[in-house]
């Protein structure tokens, strides 16, 4: 059962059911209440209310790609893939900008949390002062992150 989206149909339209659009989604997540989808093709992040098929745009713009730190629509990714959640916070594998974002859910404050933007590498470190060479999904046991590299051909925990 499609719950939202549209079969051969791309773009970026937040609605109910088969009238919302998508862009190449990747990643997928869930609360219990919500799906949140990472949208390579469109660098947001969107939100699906289970219930209802009703899809928003939680973080990023459409067609507009950076690696801002800020709230809701005001943040920007660049090849956001994987997602995963604790409950309170989204956590993004943000290839295209080599680093790792968390999304606070009631809030939509984007934030940085490991790597740096526009620098690929493979430093162990905290915060920004690792790097990550193309973080491609990530997940978490409710106390560290994991994260798989692409271009490092590694995992990486984050405490």
């Amino acid at each position: 059962t499609t719950i939202a989206g549209v079969a051969g149909t791309s773009g970026s339209t937040d609605a109910t059911g088969t009238s919302a659009k998508f862009d190449d989604p990747r990643g997928i997540t869930t609360d219990g209440e919500n799906l949140f989808v990472t949208e390579n093709g469109n660098e947001t992040i969107r939100k699906i209310l289970i219930s209802s098929g009703e899809v928003t745009t939680i973080a990023g713009v459409a067609g507009t790609s950076g690696s801002t730190d800020a709230t809701g629509t005001s943040a920007k990714f660049l090849n956001p893939h994987s997602i995963t959640t604790d409950g309170k916070n989204l956590y993004v594998a943000d290839s295209g900008n080599h680093s790792i974002r968390k999304i606070e859910i009631y809030s939509g404050v984007v934030t940085t949390i490991a790597g740096v933007a526009g620098t690929s590498g493979s430093t162990d470190g905290t915060a920004t002062s690792a790097e990550f060479n193309s973080p491609i999904s990530i997940t978490n046991d409710s106390k560290n992150l994991y994260v798989s590299e692409w271009g490092n051909n590694t995992i990486r925990k984050i405490q």
